[in-house]
């Protein structure tokens, strides 16, 4: 069926609703202009509330100690509008390597680059300095990236249960 014939047959069929619900409205008797489009609205509102679905957005329901999942996007400036890579840096990788874990074409479309991390959180656990890997810059372009991008003003987007993650700065006075 194609968008033309069920557009057709969707006006149809509110046409059909409207003359059923006019036909009610004079029955119950002649009401003032007011009622009927308050009638009229709530009925359509109830008719069009019934449901609805948002790709890639299901509640999900965690119990204490939980694993709460953690991705990681495209790291960003407010100085540059070039995004760079998470894993461009010298950051802790899980162990079987960054895989993509964009859950819809929107987030490919809008140049969102969402990936796994090694990063463990559990729902109600609070866990202190809690060390995930350490890396060693040896090579001297490691040093010179993690300074240019520092300098820059990249920071991490995290994403922790599909929401953004944020956090406070401070700035050189420490305010």
């Amino acid at each position: 069926m194609s968008f033309q014939h069920m557009l057709k047959a969707f006006e149809l069929i509110l046409h059909r609703y409207l003359q059923g619900l006019n036909k009610l409205l004079i029955r119950v008797g002649k009401m003032k202009q007011h009622y009927w489009a308050a009638a009229l609205l709530v009925s359509i509102t109830l008719r069009t509330v019934s449901g609805f679905y948002i790709p890639g957005v299901h509640p999900q329901t965690f119990q204490n100690g939980d694993e709460v999942p953690m991705k990681v996007n495209s790291m960003t400036s407010i100085h540059t509008q070039i995004p760079r890579d998470y894993y461009r840096l010298p950051f802790c990788q899980p162990s079987s390597g960054p895989k993509m874990a964009s859950e819809n074409l929107g987030e490919f479309l809008t140049g969102n680059k969402i990936q796994n991390s090694p990063y463990t959180l559990n729902m109600l656990t609070e866990a202190y300095c809690v060390k995930l890997c350490q890396v060693t810059l040896s090579a001297p372009k490691d040093f010179m990236a993690l300074k240019l991008h520092i300098k820059r003003g990249y920071h991490n987007n995290w994403i922790i249960d599909n929401l953004p993650s944020a956090a406070v700065g401070l700035t050189a006075t420490g305010q």
